[in-house]
C-alpha cells in the first residue's frame, strides 16, 4: 500500500489509486485527537474512547475529502454475513431508522456516487471492491466468522443480483489485518471453517504451533483465494502485507490491545 499523497496518515492501494472512477482510503492510528490506548485517529464508535473524540476524528477524515460525515456509510458490524444495499430508499431514511437498519451489517454495496462505503477494523480484514463495468462498489468486514460464513461470496452474489456485476470486471483491495504469524486460533475456529468448506490444508493458509497445539490462520489469503475461486482475476487483487498486530505505531490491534483498542476505517466511493 501507498501513503495517500496529500495526507500521509492515510493509505491507498496502488491499483485502485490509478482508477479515476473511484476514491478510496485506509486510515491508520495517526493524525487524530484521541489519547491513551486510542491515540490518536480512532474511528471506532463502539469503544471506551470519548464519543466527542471519535466524532472529531471522523470529522477530520471527512474534511480531508471536502465532504460531510453523512457521506460516509459506516455499518454497525457484528461479525455476521449480512450484506446491505445502499440505494436511494435507504439514503432517504431518517437518521435513527438508518442506524437501526445498519445494525448487524458487515458488508455494504452500492452504485450510488459520492458516498463512501466503509468498514471498521482492528485485526479483521477490510476488503473493498470496484466493478469496472457495472460501476458498483462494496466494502466488506471479514473476521474469521465472516470469512467462515462466506461473506465475500455473499457480497459478490448481491452485486451480481443488484447490478449485474461480474467478478471478471472487479478490482479488489485487501487491507491491513493481523498476519498469520500472529493470529492463533482455537480448535473451534478450525472446526467451523472446515465445516463450511474452507480448505485449511495448505501451510500458506493454516499452520500448527506445536508448542501451544493451536493453529495460525491467514485470513487475508483465505479471502484472496475465495475471490479467485469466484472468478476475480488474480492480477486484479492487491493484498497488503501490513500486519496490524506487528505495526503498533501505525495500527490499532484488538489482539494486542484487548478490549481497549481503537479501530481503523477503510472506505471506497464512486466518483461523480
Amino acid at each position: 500500500m501507498l501513503h495517500h499523497p496529500q495526507y500521509n496518515n492515510l493509505l491507498q492501494f496502488e491499483q485502485l489509486s490509478r482508477i479515476n472512477e473511484v476514491t478510496h482510503f485506509s486510515t491508520t492510528r495517526v493524525g487524530g485527537v484521541s489519547d491513551g490506548n486510542y491515540s490518536s485517529f480512532n474511528m471506532g464508535n463502539f469503544s471506551d474512547d470519548s464519543p466527542l473524540n471519535i466524532y472529531e476524528n471522523r470529522k477530520l477524515l471527512a474534511h480531508m475529502f471536502y465532504m460531510n460525515m453523512s457521506d460516509f456509510i459506516i455499518p454497525h458490524q457484528t461479525h455476521g454475513t449480512r450484506v446491505l444495499k445502499i440505494d436511494d430508499e435507504f439514503l432517504n431514511l431518517d437518521h435513527t431508522t438508518s442506524i437501526e437498519i445498519m445494525y448487524g451489517v458487515d458488508s455494504v454495496i452500492t452504485n450510488i456516487k459520492d458516498k463512501f462505503l466503509c468498514v471498521n477494523t482492528a485485526d479483521c480484514v477490510p476488503i473493498i471492491i470496484f466493478d469496472r463495468k457495472g460501476e458498483a462498489i462494496a466494502a466488506i468486514h471479514a473476521g474469521w466468522k465472516g470469512t467462515s460464513g462466506r461473506i465475500v461470496e455473499k457480497t459478490i452474489s448481491a452485486m451480481q443480483n443488484a447490478y449485474n456485476s461480474s467478478p471478471q470486471d472487479m478490482v479488489v483491495g485487501i487491507g491491513p489485518s493481523i498476519s498469520q504469524q500472529n493470529y492463533e486460533v482455537g480448535e473451534e475456529v478450525i472446526k467451523e471453517m472446515e465445516a463450511n468448506g474452507i480448505d485449511l490444508s495448505d501451510d500458506d493458509v493454516c499452520t500448527k504451533n506445536y508448542n501451544s497445539s493451536k493453529c495460525h490462520i491467514n485470513l487475508k489469503e483465505i479471502n484472496r483465494r475465495k475471490l479467485i475461486n469466484l472468478g476475480v482475476s488474480e492480477k486484479n487483487i492487491e493484498t497488503t502485507e501490513l500486519c496490524t498486530y506487528d505495526n503498533q505505531e501505525l495500527f490499532f490491534s484488538a489482539r494486542r490491545q484487548t478490549v481497549h483498542s481503537g479501530r481503523m476505517l477503510t472506505g471506497i466511493m464512486l466518483n461523480s
